[in-house]
């Protein structure tokens, strides 16, 4: 019998398991990684989000899998190398996150640019000092999209819809409706930068301390993508010694993140130039739903043509 394992069942409603059982026995259980490496060995399919890290050491436990889904649209998680050399087909989303990832993009630029989180936490206080709270217009502004594939091109209108002016750096896109310069040039001249790249060799690590330096004292920095691309810790140092003026972040090199000593967390609760969420882009629930169900089909037809 073909067994199928889905490791984060909270995303998978009924509709997707119902597609699931179609192809086989599902066992569906929130698990550790360890808990991951010990029972991978049992099953024909895995179903999985982005906290499974699927090494070349957890693979090396799956005698029997065929097949990997994954409900993300990065496979950074994943030893796509190892997994082909193993013969396990990997199947993945394809445009589901686009539009619920952008507005959160989006979001955290006009929570930066409003100094929303903190006004919140200043009134929880009881206190009223408006004058702390004076923010920055968006229209009229410069913003720097880092990658425009689907997600950065959808900001990319969100943000002429706002007023702003568009740039974009992407090696390998052309696309008319916006204007292409390089990075340098982006990082100099934008207000607002978004990371909306894939995380890849050549991006790992791609916005250091050097590239933030290039910015505006006055500019604000998002990253919705993958956390690799920035160095967190030239990040840190360039919002303490106000090299930018704040910063947002949903992804991060190592997630989770392990506790309120993480050096990020630790800044974030000392200051007010730094928003952190937990990877909840494409946290919405119609997102959730296409998705589960996108990976479950895919999962059962590769599973049915193998």
């Amino acid at each position: 019998m073909t067994r199928i394992l889905v490791t984060e069942p909270e995303y998978f409603d009924e509709e997707a398991m119902r597609i699931l059982r179609r192809a086989g026995s599902v066992t569906a259980r929130r698990m550790s990684q360890s808990q991951l490496v010990h029972s991978i060995g049992s099953y024909d399919a895995l179903v999985v989000r982005i906290e499974m890290k699927l090494d070349r050491r957890t693979l090396g436990k799956a005698a029997r899998l065929r097949v990997i889904g994954s409900a993300t649209t990065g496979l950074n998680h994943i030893d796509l190398e190892y997994a082909k050399r193993r013969g396990i087909r990997i199947i993945n989303l394809h445009g589901t996150h686009t539009v619920p990832t952008a507005e959160h993009a989006f979001a955290l630029i006009l929570s930066l640019a409003r100094k929303i989180p903190w006004a919140f936490e200043h009134m929880k206080e009881g206190k009223w000092q408006r004058y702390e709270f004076i923010g920055s217009q968006l229209m009229g502004k410069r913003l720097g999209v880092i990658g425009l594939g689907r997600i950065g091109l959808q900001l990319a209108r969100h943000a002429r819809a706002f007023g702003m002016d568009v740039v974009y750096y992407d090696p390998y896109v052309n696309y008319p409706g916006f204007r292409k310069v390089g990075l340098d040039a982006l990082m100099r001249t934008s207000d607002v930068v978004s990371v909306n790249a894939m995380l890849t060799d050549e991006t790992r690590g791609m916005i250091d301390y050097g590239k933030l330096k290039l910015m505006k004292k006055s500019a604000l920095l998002v990253n919705t993508a993958r956390g690799g691309i920035i160095d967190t810790a030239a990040l840190l140092r360039a919002l303490k010694n106000k090299v930018i003026a704040a910063a947002a972040l949903d992804v991060f090199p190592t997630e989770p993140l392990e506790n309120t000593r993480d050096p990020v967390v630790a800044y974030a609760r000392s200051s007010e130039n730094l928003i952190i969420t937990p990877h909840i882009g494409a946290s919405v629930r119609e997102a959730v739903h296409l998705a589960g169900v996108e990976i479950a089909r895919g999962v059962s037809d590769a599973l049915e043509g193998a």
